[in-house]
């Protein structure tokens, strides 16, 4: 399937594959966009469906719900995506799309609760690079770019390693200026079977433009995030 579920961070992810129509429920001890958690550090758990065709089309959906303090659970976040996947020859593929995150009041972000992005990159079996464009990153029409590069430098029977690294170039507001920041994710997945996996990061981000009101408060930046998730 052309659309998975990095489950920690609930994002979409292209890859070329055979077609069809695809379930996925995952269960994550937090829930992180960017290096910053959405859920005030609790667990979560999504669904997501996608879908596929041999022509390289591709669409996805994906529910985020978690525990909210004296709300009991409560639908956080929800994320569509489109997009096409051309093979240029048998190691490269083309991929762009679009996505859009639309985050609900429970969830803890400050702003931007409805962002759309526009994207392009080149996929590869062990790596891919994306940048992502959003005309209005912080629901005030200031745009932003993204860049991140994802891959999996170790494959052996069960067990894999990832690495996620990425910069966002924020939006210009009051004056301030564009100070890149970083976010990174690296972890392990060991398949349980053929359809479900366990999966352990070291996710984070640093200094620089920060997008989440629970995350200033806090200063949790960075956390260890196990999930565990199932395809059907």
């Amino acid at each position: 399937m052309p659309a998975v579920i990095a489950a920690a961070s609930c994002i979409l992810v292209a890859r070329p594959a055979a077609a069809g129509l695809g379930y996925t429920l995952a269960v994550a001890s937090d829930d992180r966009f960017r290096g910053a958690t959405t859920s005030d550090g609790r667990a979560v758990a999504t669904a997501a469906l996608s879908i596929d065709d041999a022509s390289g089309l591709y669409a996805g959906v994906t529910l985020t719900a978690g525990i909210v303090r004296g709300e009991g659970v409560r639908v956080l976040s929800s994320v569509q995506q489109v997009g096409y996947v051309h093979r240029v020859d048998s190691a490269i593929s083309v991929d762009v799309g679009a996505v859009r995150r639309a985050y609900d009041r429970y969830a803890t972000v400050e702003y931007g609760r409805r962002v759309a992005e526009v994207y392009a990159g080149l996929v590869s079996r062990r790596v891919s690079a994306h940048l992502f464009h959003a005309p209005d990153y912080d629901g005030w029409g200031h745009a932003a770019t993204y860049l991140q590069l994802d891959g999996r430098p170790y494959e052996r029977g069960a067990l894999s390693l990832f690495a996620h690294v990425g910069a966002l170039r924020p939006p210009r507001w009051q004056g301030g200026g564009r100070d890149v920041t970083a976010d990174w994710r690296l972890g392990a997945t060991c398949r349980l079977d053929r359809a479900a996996a366990l999966s352990l990061a070291w996710i984070g981000a640093g200094d620089g433009y920060d997008r989440y009101s629970e995350t200033r408060r806090t200063g949790a930046r960075r956390a260890l995030v196990l999930s565990v998730s199932r395809a059907f």
